[in-house]
This record gives C-alpha cells, structure tokens and sequence, in this order.
C-alpha cells in the first residue's frame, strides 16, 4: 500500500511538473508576442487572459508613463475607447429589462429634445448602429474642432439638436455611430436621473467587484498610476496624445486587466443580469429586411467583422482613441477570454490570434468564412484593374501597378497597400479584411466598377470607374467662395492656391488641401473630410459642397 501510495504521489508530482513546464511555455510565447515592447523607455501594453472568471495570465509590458517611468502592471488603469461601448449598452439592458426603457419605441420618448427628422429612430437602432445618425467624432472635426480639445457631452446634445437629416433610413444600413452611444448615456440619465458613472457603478462595476472601473466624465479628475498615450513620427522621440473626452457612453470608460477578469466572468456565471440577458447582449442584431449585422449591445460576433483575430467564434469589441489601442475579446465555449489594452500603435488582432492558439483546442473552423488568399493574376488582368474608382458619397480607390504586383489606396494621399487576392476572385486593399471588391465587368469584358462587399454580408457599395482631369485655373476658380453649415456652425472658404483648392476655415489651423478626381469631387489630405464633392445648377455654377461619407450639405454664401 505504501508504494502504491508513493506511485501515485510520483505521478501527482509528474503531471504538476508537465502542467507547469507547459504553462511556462505558453507565458514564454506571450511574452515574445510583446518583446519589442521591451526596449527601454517604450510605451506598451497590459495582458490578460481567463478562463472562467479567473485570471491564469496578467502582466505589463513597457511604461504607463514616459516621464516618471513608471511600468504598465495588471493594475495599471487604462482608457478603453470604444470597448467602453458594451457596459453602455449592457446598462440600457438591465433597464430594460426591468420594463423602464422600450428598446424599439422612439428616442424622443426619452429624449425630447431629438430633433423631428421625419422617421422614427429606436433606442435598439442606436445600439445596433442602425440609426443613420451621423458620426459625433466625424461631426467635430467637420465643424473644425480639435480632437486633442475637450470635447464634452453636452457639446454632443447641441449638435444632434440642429441636425437636419440623416445618412440612411434607420434600419437600413449599418454604419457605426459614436454619436448613438453618447445618446444611451443621456437615456440612462432621462430614466434613472443618474449619469452613466453613477448607474454603472452601483448596478454592473460594485456588484462585480470592479473596483478600478468607471466612466471618466471629468477631465480634470486625477487617476493615480492610469497609462498615457505615446506616438512616434518615424525614429523620432516618442511624443504625448492628447486626449481630453468627457462624453461618455461610446467611450471613456477606465479600467484595468485585472478588473476585466470579473467582467469576463459574468458571462459564464452572471452575477448582474442572468443567462437570457447574457444572451441578448451577445447576440448580433439584423437590418429592416433581416439582413444580419452581426453587432449585438456593443458586442461583435467575431470573426465575422474581424477576421484577423482567428476563425473561432467569439464575441468582443475594440478601441482606438488618440493612440489608445484595446481589445476584449470571449470565447463562450471555452469560457476562455483575452484582453489587450495598449498605450501605443501595435497589432492587437494578430496578437488576439496567437494567444487563442496557445490557449485553446485546435480552431474548429481554421478554414472560418475567409476565401484562401492565391498568387495574383496574369498581367493582362491585373493591368484591366488599374484605375481610379468613385464612390460619390464616400470615397475614391485607385489602383496601380507597382511592377508585377497591384497596390491600391482608399484615398489619393493615403498610404499604398499591397492588393491581396482570394480564391472566390474577389480581393482586398489593406491589412484588415473588413470588406473586399469585386470586378464588376462590362459585356465587352472591361472593368467598370467595383463592387465593394462587406465581409460582415452587408449592404455593398459601387465604385465607379472614372477618369481623372485635371482641371484649368479658371476652371478650379468657378467652385472659389464661402460654403455654409448651419449644422455645423462653420464656414469653409474655397480658394485657389499654387493651381490646386484649398479649404479654410476660422478653426482651422492648417488649411485642407484639396486633390482633384473628377470635375466636382476631390480628394482632401485631411482625415475629416475624405472627400469633397460639388453640386452645380443648370448653368454650372457651384451652389452645394457636400463633405465627407456623412453627407453634411453646405450652401454657398453670396455676398
């Protein structure tokens, strides 16, 4: 019996050492996804990893903060960005669930004050990204705002007030929308006269335990040892991102790796809310006609819309503000999840991918939704391609050779990528897979259009094939004068400088540069607008400027 007894305590021991030699393994392979994080004086990243509600992997890479040098650890707060958009939405769950908010009744049931654009919006479309409603961040830079300003959540209100249309019929497309995630936050207000922070923390962040999580309404408020953001302009020295946002509800929120654990946690075993509200939050939504949108309550269903980050099912949701870079990301049938909250630019989704690996079960769908990427065609059908295409109220693509491979760019100044092609003959432009074009073909077998195609099955877009010109100065000089937007309280003074349009404003402090496609639309070296597009009376005259793929209309001023 004894040595019986002493086998199985050899054996015990034996399985402990093998387990530990295999974790010690895997937290190796961790680490050498974040190495270049390691150089002295870097910004990094926060990781953590876990299963069941419990956290098996936590640790911090590079520096929260450059100048005092202090390092990023589990604890280190951090600023999410856009992963701050499910505990909004999850707060509107659980008042709706308790009959206190209608999800598909009007929003000026809660929200007087939304202006009458003749369609009804639901607070369920706001979450959903259905609404139409144009895009807040979008909308500020348009009226010529710094985004490095503090923008607040009133400034928000103004501006939905004096909005006069809409992108899209709600329920017709998906396009997402900071502003409709500001709006859950004034909802919650309106029912429970509490703002998002208070709601939140007392019914999902205290009830959880989450005792470093909340939303940052105040910019002047002090959070010890938090992360700040970092750049860099080429090799040069590492610059600070300003960010100074008090709208919450889109975004916003602070929080740590180790809190996130407990997050994690409630999906398996809910502490707040139970197994049916868990599953409504994690479900996708449709548009008006049943087409999937595969976006739940600040959840995607992933891959679907990040294919980068592996093909097994999963649910999650990134962030990106001002060089903040975070990912949350939960595997229901392995109860298994990962976070990565970053303080500077590097590859989450990739990384995402290589610690699902590592962790869980061979991918049970490794062929997942993505048509195999093959060689490029033969020359003559890569040259067919070649061209500049115009999607009117969004943006142009052209497409060059660069000897024998294709690259392309989404705008004229942007950066060039590599055309990547698919088994399904459609391709991509760019390193995220997020949509992909198709050739779309004349009878005679030339290339008209492409037709851009969402990966996610939405709604597609065309892009017509267009000529570029390049007009006189003359020419150029009849689209010259004031534009206005009362709904952006702005306007934009159109000029002709060194024979190419200029765009000037009184908030801008760098005037936009303006790159022609066609006649009437140009490209700009801004991000906000993209593009620019001219509408002309029967005589030819200029009349309208329409900026960017939010469709805001500026009438021209006569003096």
């Amino acid at each position: 019996m004894q040595r019986l007894f002493a086998l199985l305590l050899v054996l015990v021991a034996s399985g402990i050492a093998q387990a530990s030699t295999t974790d010690r393994n895997k937290e190796a392979s961790v680490d050498a996804l974040f190495a270049e994080l390691a150089a002295p004086g870097s910004p990094g990243a926060a990781v953590g990893i876990y299963r069941g509600g419990r956290v098996i992997f936590a640790k911090g890479y590079g520096l929260a903060d450059l100048e005092s040098g202090a390092p990023i650890t589990p604890r280190t707060p951090f600023h999410v960005a856009s992963m701050s958009k499910q505990f909004a939405a999850f707060a509107i769950a659980l008042l709706a669930r308790e009959g206190k908010v209608d999800l598909d009744a009007d929003v000026r049931t809660y929200l007087p004050y939304f202006p009458d654009l003749g369609v009804k919006i639901t607070t369920r479309q706001l979450i959903q990204h259905t609404s139409g409603l144009r895009d807040q961040m979008t909308l500020f830079m348009l009226g010529g705002r710094d985004i490095r300003d503090v923008l607040r959540q009133e400034q928000v209100i103004q501006m939905v007030k004096r909005q006069q249309a809409l992108e899209f019929a709600p329920g017709t497309r998906f396009k997402y929308s900071n502003t409709g995630y500001t709006l859950l936050a004034e909802i919650v207000r309106s029912v429970t006269g509490k703002t998002l922070r208070q709601f939140t923390t007392e019914r999902i962040f205290t009830p959880l335990g989450m005792k470093h999580t909340f939303f940052y309404d105040d910019v002047r408020e002090v959070v010890p040892g938090r992360a700040h953001s970092y750049y860099r302009e080429g090799d040069g020295p590492w610059l600070r991102y300003l960010l100074n946002l008090e709208m919450v509800g889109a975004s916003n929120l602070t929080t740590t790796v180790e809190d996130l654990a407990l997050w994690a946690g409630n999906f398996s075993k809910p502490r707040v809310g139970d197994a049916a509200l868990i599953d409504q939050v994690s479900r996708g939504g449709t548009l008006n006609d049943g087409t999937p949108t595969h976006y739940g309550f600040g959840l995607f269903e992933l891959p679907e819309f990040e294919p980068s980050v592996g093909g097994r099912r999963a649910i999650g949701h990134s962030g990106s503000d001002a060089m903040f870079l975070t990912y949350f990301v939960y595997y229901p049938e392995h109860d298994f999840a990962i976070t990565i909250l970053a303080n500077t630019g590097i590859d989450l989704p990739k990384r995402i991918a290589a610690i699902a690996d590592l962790y869980l079960p061979p991918n049970e769908s490794p062929a997942s939704t993505v048509p195999a990427i093959v060689a490029p065609p033969a020359f003559a059908q890569l040259e067919a391609l070649v061209g500049t295409y115009l999607h009117p109220a969004n943006r142009s693509v052209t497409l060059e050779r660069k000897g024998d491979r294709l690259v392309g760019r989404e705008r004229y100044s942007s950066e060039v990528f590599e055309v990547v092609f698919r088994a399904d003959g459609s391709f991509d432009v760019g390193p995220r897979r997020r949509y992909s074009f198709r050739a779309v073909r004349a009878a005679s077998g030339a290339v008209v259009a492409l037709e851009r195609v969402q990966v996610s099955g939405l709604p597609s877009d065309r892009f017509e094939r267009v000529a570029r010109v390049t007009s006189s100065a003359a020419e150029l000089a009849r689209l010259a004068g004031d534009y206005r937007s009362d709904e952006l309280d702005i306007t934009y003074t159109i000029g002709v400088e060194n024979g190419r349009l200029v765009a000037r404003s009184q908030w801008l402090v760098d005037p936009i540069l303006l790159t022609q496609v066609t006649a009437d639309h140009f490209d700009s070296d801004s991000f906000r607008p993209t593009l620019v597009s001219f509408v002309r009376d029967a005589k030819g005259q200029p009349t309208q400027l329409i900026l960017d793929t939010v469709g805001v209309r500026l009438r021209r001023v006569t003096h």
